[in-house]
């Protein structure tokens, strides 16, 4: 629908454009309001950008329909599982049950006197010498 004020004003009709999409599960709208939108006086602009709008839409709407929406996952956790702080290393487990090595200089904001058996980290994984490695190893509660 495009639909123009019968109002005189000095610079031109205003447009309000409304697109209304039906699609499996929900109803895609679209509307363009001079009083939302600024002063729509250009019809083929207005109309052009409730297209766009609504293309926009409909490629979230597949994307949600195909479950191809990005999931924001934040860094591994784990828990200690062994530590030494003599010797300056210990050991985490993550999610996976799988063990991995950190050393006391991984350990960020030099928390390593901090951490026991049973604490709780995040930390990013990389492959090291004789296997996987932690690193920026940090208090899951900080």
């Amino acid at each position: 629908m495009v639909e123009s004020s019968h109002r005189k004003h000095h610079q031109g009709n205003l447009y309000h454009v409304r697109i209304r999409l039906a699609v499996p599960g929900e109803e895609i709208v679209v509307s363009r309001d001079p009083s939302e939108h600024g002063q729509n006086e250009d019809m083929y602009l207005v109309i052009n950008d409730a297209f766009k709008e609504t293309v926009r839409r409909l490629e979230d709407y597949v994307r949600l329909r195909r479950r191809q929406v990005k999931q924001h996952v934040g860094p591994p956790r784990g828990r200690v599982v062994r530590i030494f702080p003599e010797e300056g290393y210990g050991f985490l487990e993550d999610d996976e049950g799988r063990e991995i090595y950190f050393h006391r200089n991984s350990v960020v904001d030099g928390a390593f006197g901090e951490l026991q058996t049973g604490s709780e980290v995040r930390f990013a994984e990389e492959p090291g010498e004789k296997g996987p490695q932690a690193s920026s190893v940090s208090l899951a509660g900080r």
